[in-house]
């Protein structure tokens, strides 16, 4: 072999071993380039808005709870049928009633006073003979027949009576007053007084409560 192809052989060799240095270098210098532009790129870029963690979506949703808009009640109006609307103003029991002309039912007996509670050592227990005054007022114009009942928590109905209700030629107030005999009251609680007009449910409404208190 000549010195002329000894030369060209080392010459090709050197090249072969010098290329994939070059394109390491090339490469590593599209890492940096690249690099160079992503941070150009967020530097220009519109800021993001961070996520809220969902401690503090918690905690903002948690400011709410209990501050739901509370809505004024409506007065109560019940109805029989379309044309009988009811309205019931106030209910209360004392061991005797009088009609006044000017204040209608008032508390009478020994002490004058409504019985808005009764207390006892135990129960069952009997209670005193009463009457119950319900205020009451209707458009319907009509007679119509009326059945109450004083009922415990338990709904069990403790005494009852019946009548006739003539709403003829009256739109105002009415006052209407029942006497019960004594009440027998076997469980503690809040009693209701229940109206029913023409056979159906029209109101329930709070007249006493029943309390034992042990000595």
């Amino acid at each position: 072999m000549s010195l002329r192809s000894l030369r060209f052989l080392t010459v090709a060799g050197l090249a072969l071993l010098l290329a994939p240095a070059a394109a390491a270098d090339d490469k590593g210098k599209d890492k940096k380039d690249g690099k160079k532009d992503a941070a150009v790129d967020a530097f220009f870029d519109e800021p993001t808005t961070p996520k809220k963690s969902t401690l503090d979506a918690l905690t903002e949703a948690s400011k709410n709870v209990g501050h739901k808009e509370q809505k004024a009640l409506a007065p109560k109006a019940s109805t029989v049928d379309d044309e009988a609307q009811i309205q019931f103003f106030s209910v209360f029991a004392a061991e005797k009633i009088v009609m006044d002309k000017k204040l209608g039912c008032q508390p009478a007996g020994p002490e004058k006073k409504k019985l808005t509670f009764f207390s006892f050592d135990e129960v069952p227990a009997e209670g005193v003979p009463m009457s119950v005054c319900i205020t009451m007022q209707s458009k319907v114009g009509r007679s119509m027949a009326m059945s109450v009942a004083i009922v415990d928590p338990r709904n069990a109905r403790v005494v009852k009576a019946e009548d006739v209700v003539d709403f003829a030629g009256r739109t105002g107030r009415i006052d209407h007053v029942l006497d019960f005999p004594a009440p027998v009251f076997k469980v503690a609680g809040p009693y209701q007084y229940l109206i029913e007009m023409d056979g159906k449910e029209v109101a329930r409404l709070p007249i006493f409560d029943v309390k034992v208190e042990a000595q």
